[in-house]
């Protein structure tokens, strides 16, 4: 799923939800203050239809180095209805052309805004078709381009008036091909009452700080069949396990190695491009016992390691929270999928860190003697 990018209200970017629109006038339920949850009373997919769910604060770089702040779907049928989980206001549509893409260059879809309450707002995105409860109503404004590290992408986006839809009422189709694998369904959710604080506010625009999991908010009867398919869609064999159960966002802890990195020459806020790009965080599909490294420098490796959580007093993959300005090095390896590599890892400052990816076909790295671990050649990153 292509990750769902941000901007801060007033600022142009990919998505200003209802809440920061003062032009979107909320009625009925929409404009009151939230009841307790749960708010969702019907899956937006049927179960036959889904092939896995993904937690919110998923990790897949290079693409998404960062927590992706969504939740969301793959499919398992093409054309699959998508359906209201509960009673909303649709306040938004944008449409998304893939100028270029390795996979999807020329095709279209489209992202539902919505309103539940005064205080949380979300969206679906990747729908490839909208039902007629939908309607778009006058042209598509507010056009503009932008890059992610792998595409070009043209969204347009139109406000809807009063538009509201029933728990189960259909909203459009996603699924778009199996053969390219274009079958992902975005799925998020904010609650403005929510602060996923980060070292560098800066550099993460506001709604990516309001981030909640959408899979909490669902009556039992219906959560229980979703956390059922709830995968990793990079790592298939790895059974979920822990807690959260359905992710976090709230990855930074200040003065140690844990939380988002990046290179020096990021100086502005993030635009799309991840590569530049680390994060370090419990792995969010097992959570209390397995860590991951997000990289999206080339250098690095370009992609997720996930390594075995290891103890509070040693130097292998010791928890990041544990990592502080010491002056010692710390090893993490081997990676779960590729037992060759490992990553030598120092803060240098509390805002500083060294990291280096270490090659070792013949045997893991973290097992040589500690005075043969070295950090020259390594990136240097900052918060």
């Amino acid at each position: 799923m292509i990750r769902m990018l941000w901007a801060l209200c007033g600022i142009m970017g990919v998505m200003a939800l209802a809440a920061c629109d003062p032009g979107v006038k909320l009625v009925g339920p929409a404009a009151g203050n939230c009841a307790a949850a749960p708010f969702f009373s019907t899956s937006p997919v049927a179960m036959a239809d889904i092939d896995l769910i993904t937690v919110v604060g998923g990790l897949g770089a290079p693409g998404h180095t960062l927590p992706t702040a969504h939740a969301g779907f793959y499919l398992a049928t093409e054309g699959a209805v998508v359906r209201a989980p509960g009673a909303m206001q649709i306040t938004k549509l944008r449409r998304t052309t893939y100028v270029t893409s390795p996979n999807r260059q020329g095709k279209t879809d489209f992202t539902a805004e919505f309103q539940l309450c005064k205080q949380v707002s979300g969206w679906f995105g990747h729908l490839s078709t909208l039902s007629a409860a939908i309607p778009v109503n006058g042209s598509w404004k507010e056009c503009e381009r932008y890059n992610t590290s792998l595409e070009t992408v043209e969204t347009c986006s139109a406000k809807l008036e009063g538009v509201t839809v029933a728990a189960g009422e259909v909203m459009g189709t996603s699924g778009l091909s199996i053969a390219l694998g274009l079958m992902g369904l975005d799925f998020g959710l904010l609650d403005d009452r929510v602060n996923n604080g980060y070292v560098a506010n800066w550099r993460h625009p506001d709604p990516s700080r309001q981030s909640i999991c959408a899979w909490d908010k669902f009556e039992s009867a219906v959560q229980a069949p979703l956390l059922a398919k709830l995968r990793d869609p990079s790592r298939r064999r790895t059974v979920p396990a822990g807690a959260p159960r359905c992710g976090t966002m709230q990855v930074d802890v200040a003065g140690t190695a844990k939380g988002v990195w990046a290179l020096p020459t990021e100086t502005s806020p993030l635009r799309g491009n991840e590569t530049a790009y680390i994060t370090l965080a419990n792995y969010p599909y097992r959570p209390e016992d397995q860590l991951a490294l997000s990289l999206g420098p080339n250098v690095l490796g370009a992609g997720v390691a996930v390594v075995s959580r290891g103890s509070g007093s040693g130097r292998v993959n010791r928890p990041f929270e544990q990592v502080t300005n010491d002056g010692l090095i710390y090893c993490y390896g081997p990676d779960i999928d590729q037992p060759w590599l490992s990553w030598l890892v120092t803060l240098t400052s509390p805002n500083t860190l060294s990291i280096r990816m270490v090659e070792n076909f013949v045997g893991n790295s973290c097992s040589a003697p500690v005075s043969t671990w070295s950090m020259v050649g390594a990136v240097q990153m900052v918060r």
